[in-house]
């Protein structure tokens, strides 16, 4: 099975760029490469692509490897570099190694360079998930950092906000003020109320508000809810509810949980300026160590979800990360305090739950809100779960994934149940790639959402070659609302992100023996 390779190669000599790429296709590698030999070419390659690793020459005429290195060093990225050349002495090989080269290998022992290239992308890897980690470790002392802080100064503000309702209230028992003064004291009334349902947010936020939890029926709540989101979220935005056929039993505080549903309809109206469309969907969902390792949050179990969808502007990664953090809103200066999303996860996280966020720019957003279901509670048979390990196979997959993160969990699961991988990190890519290999491709498995060309228009192009093949799609999503957005044929097999191991290969396994 190859192995994919995004390689760019600093080499003036097409034939030792030939070379090395005969070396590395014999050892069992799929490239996709190109050859620079100036600092501008570089550059502009460095820009336009993702490349896995880089090999380059030492010594060329308008050009050399030291050259290239540093280009690399200003851009901060971390890309292997790794020096083939026939020229390479020991103090030479000390120059690049001091200056930030990977590794030297000298053009007349290219046998280890597979090895050389196999240690330092596995070394990539784990630097990567070491500063993965790091990133949540940080995100989660800065939010409990400010938890801190805003429980503190919400707890003392209520105190003080206790003292001006308190005598508020016996003034107007005492009815000692006439008509003004009393108009004065209902505004200073008014006033006092507002802020204390700020304190009370921030006690939310920094789950130090007191839960008043009791087991409850997850789509009674979200059906009583509904009728008040419809005055929230405006004429131009229409409602779509979809409810589980079991009960979903949980332990929640209904007052808690209903402010979690408005604060997310009215950030899904803000998103729809224009007008939209609203969905709110009831599930079930297993989730296991898996799935807790590869996203970073929950712990294994059954939970109830409540899926938000809306058909707005959508978001960018960076606004993604920051979504939750206090304060932060894209709205003007005036229009949000930035507490709405802390909030949310605030009340989420009192729960024992967690928040799953899916956005596209352009394409809408998807919160997804998972909630422990009731461990007292007997599974009925509508949310029969199959635990026993699935089937593996043999079979060839095209997993085609823009985010590299997804695309390296799931080649990850399906090659550890004996699945031969092939991967394409867009669109356009994977049609290419079915073209090449379409005699030993059983499954296609791709995102909806892709660069170049969407998962929908690859497939079709894709079906034009082979009518029967087999595709499933994975979305963020759900397959009704991507429906209701034209972007989804009936009939068409979806897998709902954030994805569950298990339920990936469940869903492969079927689709293979169908």
């Amino acid at each position: 099975m190859s192995t994919p390779l995004r390689l760019l190669i600093v080499e003036d000599s097409e034939d030792d760029a030939l070379l090395l790429e005969r070396e590395l296709i014999k050892n069992g590698y799929e490239l996709d490469s190109r050859r620079v030999d100036t600092p501008e070419a570089m550059k502009e390659a460095l820009v336009t692509k993702t490349w896995d690793l880089i090999i380059s020459d030492f010594v060329m005429p308008r050009f050399s490897g030291l050259d290239a290195l540093r280009i690399v060093k200003d851009r901060a990225v971390d890309i292997p570099f790794i020096i083939v050349s026939g020229k390479v002495g020991e103090e030479t090989a000390v120059e690049a190694m001091r200056a930030g080269a990977n590794d030297y290998i000298i053009k007349g022992n290219l046998a280890r360079l597979t090895p050389a290239i196999e240690r330092e992308i596995r070394d990539v890897a784990n630097r990567s998930k070491c500063r993965q980690a790091e990133d949540q470790l940080y995100q989660s002392q800065k939010m409990e950092a400010i938890g801190q802080l805003a429980g503190g100064v919400a707890h003392d503000f209520n105190n003080i906000l206790t003292v001006i309702l308190g005598y508020c209230d016996l003034l107007k028992m005492k009815s000692v003020l006439d008509g003004p003064g009393k108009e004065a004291l209902e505004h200073i009334k008014s006033a006092a109320e507002r802020a204390a349902q700020l304190t009370h947010a921030l006690l939310a936020f920094s789950r130090k508000q007191v839960l008043d939890t009791r087991p409850v029926n997850l789509n009674e709540l979200v059906q009583h809810v509904e009728r008040f989101l419809v005055r929230i979220i405006g004429e131009d935005v229409h409602l779509k509810s979809m409810y589980h056929a079991v009960d979903l039993r949980v332990m929640a505080d209904t007052g808690q949980m209903e402010q979690v549903l408005m604060n997310l309809a009215t950030n899904a109206r803000d998103a729809m300026p224009a007008g939209g469309e609203l969905t709110i969907e009831t599930s079930f969902q297993e989730i296991d160590q898996f799935f807790v390792y590869s996203h970073g949050m929950g712990t294994p179990g059954r939970y109830a979800v409540i899926c938000v969808s809306d058909t707005g502007i959508g978001m960018n990664e960076e606004t993604i990360s920051r979504i939750f953090e206090p304060f932060f809103t894209t709205k003007e200066v005036g229009k949000g305090t930035g507490l709405g999303m802390a909030i949310v996860h605030g009340i989420v996280n009192q729960h024992n739950g967690f928040v799953y966020v899916y956005s596209e720019p352009g394409k809408g957003t998807t919160f997804k809100i998972f909630i422990p279901l009731l461990e007292t509670e007997t599974a009925s048979e509508g949310m029969e779960i199959i635990l026993a390990r699935p089937n593996g196979g043999t079979e060839t997959i095209l997993v085609a994934e823009d985010d590299a993160s997804v695309r390296e969990v799931v080649v990850t699961v399906l090659k550890e149940f004996g699945y031969e991988i092939i991967s394409a990190s867009d669109g356009q890519e994977a049609v290419d790639t079915f073209k090449v290999n379409r005699s030993k491709i059983n499954l296609i498995l791709m995102d909806l959402i892709m660069p170049h060309k969407s998962g929908m228009e690859a497939c079709k192009e894709i079906r034009l070659l082979q009518p029967d093949a087999r595709v499933l799609f994975t979305s963020g999503y759900t397959a009704d609302f991507i429906r209701s957005r034209g972007e989804l044929d009936t009939g068409v097999d979806l897998i709902m992100k954030p994805v569950n191991p298990l339920g990936l290969l469940r869903k492969v396994r079927e689709m293979l023996d169908r």
